[in-house]
């Protein structure tokens, strides 16, 4: 068998195969053999026939149905001599044989490329947004805790501005007549807030339990007119912000002070995951961005099948080719990085344990020794112990890239994280 391999970019080769006559003679013979023994023609017995009629009838289906058995063979014999392991399924083209002739064909198919990554051991920067929670947030989460432990007035003079009102909404047509099947019953409003405010609001002023109202809503695409039958018309009547509301929300807690101090001390650590998340997106940036590699099309193809799956299992619309265009670049960014990020375990090698795992599991366990019956059959299951072996070895990873990384903490107020928002 002789072979050509060449390289036609980074991550795809193609593979010339070809087969001496001499090689495959006895297999094609008995393939005839077998073709011969089952072939019949009238004034012959079945099995008999000639085999130049044999041949004149059956040859260039006999050859075709070899050559295609042959095929895999020969090429998996051929990746295997020189060590090639693809990553998708090879396209088969100029494909030749005859009786009596070699047998030649070429298959196209992809590697992983090669990755040259860049001298990250010597250090690399890398800079980060680290925002830090003010008193805007902390009086944020005490409103919002003031109206978790508000308390309900059922107001009987008239709705006003602040007010909320239950109501059964009924959808209008052009006629002014309900549409049927588009009721919707005690949906809950807030005067003065969202998309009741203005002149929507306005035919809801005043009015009370047992009142009907007509209101035209302006969304992002039309005008929704609503017949609204009012149900109730209540107020929220919201307790002081103080040292006792304080002992209400957290029972660790004795004053208002106290209480904003752990507000502020969980606010910021939550600010403070997000950016060991931005940390960990800047160090894939900077290796995806440094380093020479080209994502496969197989790969890319793949993981755009995979996007298009999730669109259309939350049922949302979407125009194939336009997702294509959309998502390619996104596509290509994360192969890129999977395959990065795989070559750098393997350089540092990295790895997990099984007492590393095992002893993970049981602190779960130990934080959670109610559960203890459920987090031992969760992770009984391979699929979620793996997944948790992935996640432990991408931490480790991060942990020793962080070793390398001279991070520039940028710290900024969240002030200015609501302005990049709200842009």
């Amino acid at each position: 068998m002789e072979t050509n391999l060449k390289e036609i970019n980074s991550y795809t080769r193609q593979l010339d195969i070809t087969i001496a006559w001499e090689l495959i003679q006895d297999e094609y013979e008995k393939e005839f053999s077998r073709a011969r023994s089952s072939f019949s023609m009238k004034g012959f017995r079945k099995g008999k026939v000639p085999e130049q009629i044999v041949k004149k009838n059956l040859g260039p289906s006999i050859e075709a149905h070899f050559a295609e058995d042959s095929i895999n063979s020969y090429y998996r014999q051929a990746l295997d001599e020189l060590k090639l392991a693809p990553i998708n399924q090879a396209s088969i083209d100029n494909l030749e044989f005859r009786e009596g002739l070699a047998l030649s064909f070429s298959a196209r198919f992809e590697v992983n490329p090669e990755i040259m990554l860049p001298k990250y051991q010597k250090k690399f920067k890398i800079k980060a947004v680290r925002y830090m929670a003010g008193s805007e947030d902390i009086e944020q989460a005490l409103t919002q805790y003031q109206e978790q432990h508000a308390s309900i007035k059922t107001i009987e003079s008239g709705a006003e501005t602040g007010h909320f009102i239950r109501g059964d909404f009924n959808v209008l047509d052009d006629s002014g007549l309900p549409i049927v099947g588009s009721k919707m019953e005690n949906q809950y409003i807030r005067l003065g807030f969202g998309l009741f405010k203005e002149d929507a609001e306005k035919v809801f002023i005043g009015a009370k339990e047992g009142d009907e109202v007509t209101v035209s809503i302006q969304n992002k695409e039309n005008t929704v007119k609503y017949h609204v039958k009012i149900n109730r018309v209540e107020e929220q009547i919201l307790p002081d912000i103080d040292d006792e509301l304080a002992k209400t929300i957290n029972e660790n807690t004795n004053t208002l002070t106290e209480l904003k101090n752990v507000i502020k001390d969980e606010l910021q650590a939550s600010l403070d995951n997000d950016h060991k998340e931005l940390v960990r997106k800047e160090i894939i940036d900077y290796f995806v961005q440094n380093t020479k590699v080209e994502a496969p099309e197989s790969m890319v193809s793949l993981y755009l099948e995979q996007i298009k799956d999730d669109l259309e299992k939350r049922n949302q619309p979407f125009d194939e080719k336009q997702m294509k265009e959309n998502y390619q670049s996104h596509s290509e960014w994360n192969i890129k990085w999977y395959l990065i990020k795989d070559q750098i375990i393997e350089n540092e090698a990295l790895d997990i344990s099984d007492e590393e795992l095992d002893g993970k599991i049981q602190d779960t366990i130990s934080k959670n020794q109610k559960n203890e019956t459920q987090i031992k059959s969760f992770y009984k299951q391979s699929k979620n112990k793996q997944q948790l072996f992935s996640k432990m070895l991408i931490d480790k990873l991060f942990a020793r890239l962080s070793e390398f990384a001279k991070v520039k903490v940028v710290e900024e107020s969240t002030n200015e994280l609501r302005k990049k928002q709200a842009a």
